[in-house]
């Protein structure tokens, strides 16, 4: 496969302070073959004002007619994409101008890769970097199994969401990205900037049940073989865990 059609993503919904420097960071990719699919959600500022302003016919705006909220609004985004690979791309977060050609890399040459992510720098609203946000596996590969226990176990999904990873097309059709024959490669080194803002606290918050419904079906459906003790540990020493590792991301924004 040559130069395959990358799709990348974003949901935007008044990101005017931030979604022109996440465009920029596209149009900077030193991989060339792109699509760039935005959703807005109705935005109440001028996001599509800005979106509009770039004459480049890779950039695709979609602008629904009422508002869908996250979910409804992410589904919607699915739909346009048509790429052999995927890459959603937060608005407010920024990729390092080799991402999409590293990952892709290793996606074509790697056929048991089902999703490739890396290490990002965690930033600020001011673009200030705080810190590394590591991938929590020390060796290149991870199998599902052993994903689905690290987010067991931590409550964290971030390392394989978002701006930080790239997946298979095909993949978007399943409940779970990775397939049990598949292996998740890491590169061990910041390719994106993941902005850390106040009003991401408000979106955590309302992940936490999500994550407890997550937690309940892993328990059901026996793939890890999670005890019943085990789940209720967890989802309360994580809940607590959740809250105060937001809250010291947020102090330091101050």
């Amino acid at each position: 496969m040559t130069d395959p059609l990358v799709s990348v993503g974003t949901l935007s919904y008044n990101s005017a302070a931030f979604i022109r420097e996440t465009i920029q960071s596209v149009l900077s990719q030193t991989y060339r073959n792109w699509e760039y699919v935005i959703c807005d959600d109705c935005s109440t500022d001028n996001t599509v004002e800005i979106i509009k302003s770039y004459d480049d016919p890779r950039i695709k705006l979609f602008v629904n007619e009422k508002n869908l909220g996250y979910l409804e609004n992410g589904k919607r985004l699915h739909r346009y994409l048509g790429g052999s690979f995927i890459k959603i791309l937060d608005h407010d977060d920024v990729l390092y101008d080799r991402c999409i050609e590293r990952q892709l890399d290793i996606l074509l040459n790697n056929l048991d890769a089902g999703i490739v992510t890396c290490d990002a720098d965690f930033i600020n609203a001011a673009g200030k970097k705080l810190y590394v946000n590591k991938v929590p596996f020390r060796a290149d590969t991870a199998s599902r199994k052993q994903v689905l226990a690290c987010m067991f176990r931590t409550a964290r999904s971030s390392f394989i969401d978002g701006s930080r990873s790239m997946l298979r097309g095909e993949a978007l059709e399943r409940d779970f990205s990775l397939s049990a024959c598949e292996k998740l490669y890491i590169i061990h080194e910041p390719l994106c900037a993941y902005r850390v803002l106040p009003s991401s606290l408000q979106m955590r918050i309302s992940c936490i049940k999500d994550f407890q419904k997550w937690y309940k079906s892993l328990y059901l459906n026996r793939e890890l073989q999670i005890s019943r003790l085990q789940y209720i540990n967890v989802c309360i020493v994580n809940v607590i865990n959740y809250f105060m590792r937001y809250l010291v991301k947020i102090l330091s924004n101050i």
